[in-house]
């Protein structure tokens, strides 16, 4: 997240309202997706945090979902960096809800980006997703193993 310094107040507002955008999509906010923009927010606000955190509180409540406007962002960098946060936004749940899948493509293009460049993006996402399982099962497996053969004194 080292790119997030260098976002414009601006930018770093309207990242928060899209991953927003994209968690409410399915009508609902799970506790792994609060933690994760939660963890975000603090990360992109050191000033007025209380503030963000009280709009974020009652569009969690309303169930509203955040208009988003198109954004220009200068930067190549930091609109690369804001497409990946909004890419992991999608996944946070372990799921990959249509409806989260269409606020993505919303706000990608709102943020200026092709639709098929969002398609890959979002599909190496889901391929980084699907390994991270794999890999947690591996290590699952190899515990599991290593319990099984290990002596006991």
């Amino acid at each position: 997240m080292e790119h997030l310094k260098d976002l414009a107040s601006n930018e770093r507002y309207w990242l928060m309202l899209a991953v927003t955008h994209i968690l409410l999509a399915d009508g609902g906010v799970e506790d792994t997706e609060k933690t994760y923009l939660k963890a975000l927010i603090k990360t992109i606000f050191s000033e007025d945090i209380k503030v963000v955190f009280s709009e974020i509180s009652e569009l969690f409540r309303s169930k509203k979902l955040p208009s988003l406007e198109k954004i220009q962002v200068p930067d190549l960098e930091n609109v690369i960096f804001m497409l990946d946060v909004l890419a992991r936004s999608v996944f946070v749940n372990g799921k990959k809800p249509e409806s989260q899948t269409s606020k993505y493509f919303e706000a990608g293009k709102a943020l200026g980006i092709h639709i098929g460049t969002l398609s890959y993006r979002l599909s190496l996402e889901a391929e980084k997703f699907r390994v991270d399982r794999k890999l947690e099962q591996v290590r699952k497996d190899i515990k599991e193993d290593r319990q099984r053969t290990m002596p006991v004194n």
